[in-house]
């Protein structure tokens, strides 16, 4: 039997849940954000909590408050994210209600995790595959609390999110590897407005039979005492037996969807009462009179909580709000890579390809960083990537450090965020860039935001490598350009080397940026195949070479008299396009100097305008399909920046604007802008 003092313990909590959800109703106008209270799942959730310890970890979902109550944090905690205060200590004001974070020895850890449905269910499972790892090979580096006890990670999810694909992806892994994660899917039957019947042909528990090698178990949510007794049976396995787990809880929806859904826009009158009888509240309430609880002791708890929840929301109410000078703090840490340093071109070094630039540059980590690991698809023992760009890495470092993944560009993505969080640092690829989009909900949803929307407590330290461009009849799904797409979130940084030095250069300063990083790497200068490609080898750099992002490089050089006479143009570009503008401008005498941007961002604006300034004439030239790109809005900051300087409009060269790159060569060329349609334009810019 249950000791009394902890349904004592539960029922205060549940009163308290319960006069939050009723304060927040009543000052509507005050509590202006929108929210959902936990009111039917307080049961589960406060059960939950109760058997975790300060070394878990926890991934809550938005209509989790009790869970977050019960692990410790004060309804005035809550609150200020409630009213997007400015000392919320989870998001500074930045993230909706029931949305923590938390890093601290005192508590379970919580990453941050987005609202979007289900979404949290990559990272967590990527948290899991983390602690594996640091469990099997870098013990020392595991965070404990009791040295008998290993953490379980608890992933919490409403049973609508079942039908997302990613969650599906997250199952997947975690049953291949057994990893120690319990989801818990609170099943209230509805997902907004649509109803259980509408939207599933089964329930989270008939679901996951379909996942061999994942437990499973259900649990009547509402009732507290089989919602501890079965969390505990739970915990109690994945902490010993290192499994995973799902359990499915029947829970109550006793509450709007959120503060802006409301019941009654879409709940009828039966559904609501058939929700009423299986209240969390009373049924505790009754099972506390059972044992012997007297009316004045319960009337008296319910008492405190309405008067401590008052003055909590009073306090709230009052705490000031964020300043609006902190709004861009926090969209990254700082990085210790600021110089160049190292050797570029050691004296007797060997010219090496790209493709290689970036496998000694991995191997080099590898052997000095344990936590270093590397991981997608086909990049194992047998095949070493499609390219070979990770060829005899899992040889040397081992399958557990280079390993394959399935076919699941969100979870290589996604699971990053986990990973980084218990301090290991992923590189990852997707084959091809035509296949990242499968992983972008990943790379926008969570990636990108976690640092700023923790305030920089959970920054995600990764590189994920995409291979890019067009090249001998890849065709329509293997030669997409996609850095306009990439860029197009905010948070992460975008790397385009076009050279064997730079990609070594740039993946050294990738790794120790504590930031996330996607390297494009252009697969036509991998092997430099393509004609005219020849200066993408270059000698092998020193191994404590380092080149920082936001660095551009002059490539090609005009003479001093075509500048002073005004017959020069200067070429912004990057990949490919430095060897189309090389080709070019030796068609010229002396007149274009090349710069190679080498990162799209942070971008190095202060050489670009100063050399736009110095010319008066600019190209700026892409591989990508020119109409909206990254190259028009750079032409666009640049006529902005530099209006005065020019003497004549900035011109913009990219591929034709088609859907995608067709197979045939000569159509793929014909789309392409290739060297002599940058020349032909030069020599029209430079005789304007």
């Amino acid at each position: 039997m249950i000791d009394t003092a902890i349904l004592m313990k539960a029922y205060r909590l549940m009163s308290q849940v319960k006069v939050m959800a009723e304060t927040y109703e009543a000052n509507r106008t005050i509590c202006k954000y929108v929210h959902s209270t936990s009111r039917g799942h307080e049961a589960i959730q406060l059960a939950t909590t109760f058997h975790l310890q300060a070394h878990d970890f926890v991934s809550p979902y938005y209509r989790d408050e009790s869970l977050i109550l019960g692990m410790g944090f004060t309804p005035y905690q809550q609150m200020l994210q409630l009213l997007a205060k400015g000392d919320d200590i989870f998001t500074g004001g930045r993230e909706y209600y029931s949305h923590p974070n938390y890093k601290g020895d005192d508590r379970p850890t919580i990453i941050h995790q987005s609202s979007a449905t289900g979404m949290q269910a990559i990272p967590t499972t990527g948290l899991a595959q983390g602690i594996q790892y640091l469990e099997h090979h870098l013990s020392e580096k595991l965070k404990r609390g009791n040295k008998n006890e290993l953490p379980v990670i608890i992933c919490s999810l409403g049973d609508a999110s079942i039908t997302e694909g990613e969650v599906s992806e997250a199952f997947q892994f975690a049953v291949l590897k057994q990893l120690p994660i319990i989801y818990l899917i609170q099943d209230n039957n509805w997902g907004i407005s649509v109803s259980a019947e509408e939207a599933r042909a089964m329930n989270a528990f008939e679901f996951a039979a379909g996942f061999k090698g994942l437990n499973r178990i259900q649990v009547d949510g509402s009732d507290f005492e089989a919602s501890y007794s079965v969390m505990k049976e739970v915990c109690d396995f994945v902490r010993r037996e290192r499994k995973p787990y799902l359990v499915h809880a029947q829970v109550p929806l006793l509450g709007h969807h959120t503060s802006g859904v409301r019941k009654e826009f879409y709940r009828s009158d039966e559904d609501w009462a058939k929700h009423l009888a299986h209240d969390p509240n009373p049924k505790l309430r009754k099972k506390l009179q059972e044992r012997g609880v007297s009316e004045n002791e319960l009337l008296e708890i319910e008492k405190e909580a309405s008067e401590f929840i008052a003055d909590q929301f009073t306090k709230a109410v009052a705490a000031p709000e964020p300043d609006p000078a902190t709004v861009s703090d926090h969209v990254f840490v700082p990085t210790p890579i600021t110089e160049e340093k190292g050797q570029r071109a050691p004296a007797g070094a060997e010219k090496i390809i790209m493709v290689d630039a970036a496998l000694f540059a991995i191997r080099e980590i590898m052997e000095k960083h344990p936590e270093a690991l590397l991981y997608g698809q086909d990049v194992g023992k047998r095949l070493g990537g499609v390219f070979r760009e990770a060829a005899t890495l899992a040889d040397q470092f081992g399958e557990h450090r280079v390993f394959n993944t399935a076919i699941q560009e969100a979870y290589v993505v996604g699971s990053c965020v986990g990973m980084s969080a218990v301090g290991l640092k992923p590189i990852v690829e997707v084959q091809f860039a035509d296949y990242i989009y499968p992983g972008f909900n990943q790379l926008a949803s969570e990636v990108s935001k976690s640092c700023y929307l923790s305030c920089g407590k959970f920054p995600v330290s990764m590189i994920l490598r995409v291979p890019i461009g067009a090249y001998g009849g890849g065709g329509p799904y293997h030669s997409g350009c996609v850095e306009t797409t990439v860029l197009s979130i905010k948070g992460i940084k975008v790397a385009y080397p076009s050279n064997a030095a730079d990609m070594k250069g740039l993946m050294k300063a990738a790794y120790y940026d504590p930031n996330p990083v996607v390297m494009l790497e252009h697969k036509g200068l991998y092997w430099s195949k393509v004609p005219g490609t020849e200066d993408a080898k270059t000698p092998e750099p020193s191994a404590d070479y380092i080149l920082p992002f936001g660095k551009a490089n002059i490539v090609v050089k005009a003479s001093d008299d075509a500048i002073d006479n005004g017959e020069s143009c200067v070429v912004i570009t990057y990949g490919m396009g430095v060897y189309w503008a090389k080709a070019a401008a030796k068609k010229f005498n002396k007149q274009i100097e090349v710069v190679d941007l080498r990162t799209l961002y942070p971008l190095d604006e202060e050489l670009v305008f100063e050399r736009v300034k110095a010319h008066g004439k600019c190209l700026v030239l892409t591989e990508e399909q020119q109409n909206n790109s990254f190259a028009e809005a750079l032409a666009g900051r640049i006529s902005k920046s530099c209006f005065k300087s020019l003497d004549a409009p900035v011109e913009v060269l990219g591929a034709l604007n088609l859907p995608a790159v067709p197979m045939n060569m000569g159509l793929e060329q014909a789309m392409l802008p290739g060297a002599e349609k940058v020349a032909a334009l030069l020599k029209r810019m430079l005789n304007a």
